[in-house]
């Protein structure tokens, strides 16, 4: 039962001693109310330090009856992976009772669609451009010459169909234990529209229910401020994770692509999601400041889900978003046209295949590209990994090899870092921007230093 955690090698010892070490020290700096971000940081700082000194030494490590030489640091990793397990206890309760409460103030269902189409429109909008970016880039740099294809199951593609009738539940509570977001954000608004509808008719049967739901949602907003307590731990054994379970050989082969996809992301961040701010008046840098804590847990968790309650909390209390507009865009933005994970990847994935096996990118598949990722980038679940489905969609649509998926994939854990830090940044700056065209950003707090 702990045979994978008994002490084995000297660099195992030295693991645990360091990693208690740790934990006391951001336990003291929390104790000293230290700001959150830099704690986040520091974690990140020292995972990345254990990664490298520690991460190449293995030891057998068995699941699901079957055993491999992996990193020792995958004994640590368990404290990170008990943080997302509570992030998913509390996210969908949150989501719920959080859009009832911000949208049942409002007089009319006027303003909700208004919020409802910016909203759709900005992510929609930047991912398409993240394709044409993606696009961009792995032509010039032709990547996919002289890769060879491995061997991997292609995962199972969901019909446009099914995704979009899979935004409605047919049951709530499967939906909630779920954790899919979509439906249970779909399920809030008709519970919100139907309550501004009988608060205009019977105010006095709506208001128990109310009270109720806030009162509620006020206990899951505690409850997530205790969960995320241990976001600096978590950080850390994210970090020493991911740098010591990638070998350098391994990098080194896919060097190229793994340079050239950040540097993308880069650019797409920011000419497009940094650019989009300043040509509304906001300053990055000061975005960037308020809203480094939900980039850096979504770096290292590779989870839009995970991330959620930090992003809402980062854009609530730092950046100052309204909280109906911030619990309205995270969720969707969770889903719903996602930067890297539904524009620069697969578009980058395609021109990888289409080079692999010799198949040329005339203007009507540069179109269709374009026109299949912004689609096929609606209902993507803020998971980790989940990226490959849409790049998958994708090549069948395009009608490209789907083996093209192998080519990446040995790297697709360490990209994934970075497609999620653009994915919740987008989701950040749609929030922001449309906040701002609703008059429900406070420029105050957010200029604040």
């Amino acid at each position: 039962m702990f045979n994978n955690y008994k002490i084995d090698s000297w660099q195992k010892l030295v693991l645990y001693i360091v990693t208690i070490l740790v934990i006391g020290f951001l336990f003291y700096t929390g104790s000293k109310k230290w700001k959150f971000s830099i704690r986040v940081l520091i974690g990140m700082g020292l995972g990345i330090l254990v990664g490298l000194t520690l991460g190449q030494t293995t030891s057998p490590y068995t699941s699901n009856g079957s055993t491999s030489d992996l990193t020792i640091i995958r004994v640590i990793k368990p404290i990170g992976d008990l943080y997302l397990k509570l992030i998913q206890m509390v996210i969908m309760p949150l989501v719920l009772t959080a859009i009832i409460k911000s949208f049942t103030t409002l007089e009319s269902t006027d303003k909700l669609k208004k919020i409802g189409v910016k909203t759709l429109f900005w992510l929609l909008l930047t991912t398409a451009i993240a394709t044409i970016i993606g696009f961009a880039f792995a032509s010039i740099f032709s990547l996919g010459k002289g890769y060879e294809v491995g061997t991997r199951t292609p995962p199972t593609i969901v019909p446009i169909e099914n995704v979009i009738l899979n935004f409605f539940p047919n049951n709530i509570f499967t939906a909630l234990s779920g954790n899919v977001a979509i439906p249970v954000v779909i399920f809030a608004l008709f519970v919100s529209i139907a309550i501004i509808i009988e608060k205009k008719r019977h105010p006095e049967r709506v208001k128990p229910f109310v009270e109720f739901n806030n009162s509620l949602n006020a206990i899951m907003v505690r409850v997530t401020k205790i969960v995320l307590k241990m976001t600096p731990y978590a950080v850390f054994t994210f970090m020493a994770y991911a740098v010591g379970r990638n070998n350098f050989e391994t990098l080194k082969m896919l060097g190229k692509y793994i340079l050239i996809i950040y540097l993308a992301m880069f650019v797409h961040f920011v000419i497009v999601q940094m650019g989009l701010l300043a040509a509304h008046g906001i300053s990055p840098f000061k975005f960037i400041r308020k809203y480094w804590s939900a980039m850096t847990v979504a770096f290292l968790t590779q989870s839009s889900y995970g991330t959620m309650p930090v992003s809402i909390k980062a854009l609530t209390e730092d950046v100052g978003v309204s909280d109906r507009v911030a619990n309205f865009v995270a969720p969707i933005g969770a889903n719903v046209g996602m930067n890297a994970c539904g524009g620069i990847f697969p578009a980058m994935v395609a021109v990888i295949t289409a080079n692999v096996f010799g198949i040329d990118f005339d203007i009507v598949k540069v179109l269709l590209l374009v026109l299949i990722t912004t689609i096929s980038s609606i209902g993507i679940a803020g998971v980790p990994g989940i990226a490959t489905i849409a790049a998958t969609v994708t090549l069948s649509a395009l009608g490209l090899p789907i083996e093209g998926i192998a080519i990446v994939f040995a790297v697709d854990a360490l990209v994934d870092m970075g497609r999620t830090m653009i994915n919740v940044t987008g989701a950040g700056v749609t929030a922001v921007l449309v906040a701002k065209s609703e008059n429900e950003l406070d420029m105050e707090k957010l200029n604040s230093k």
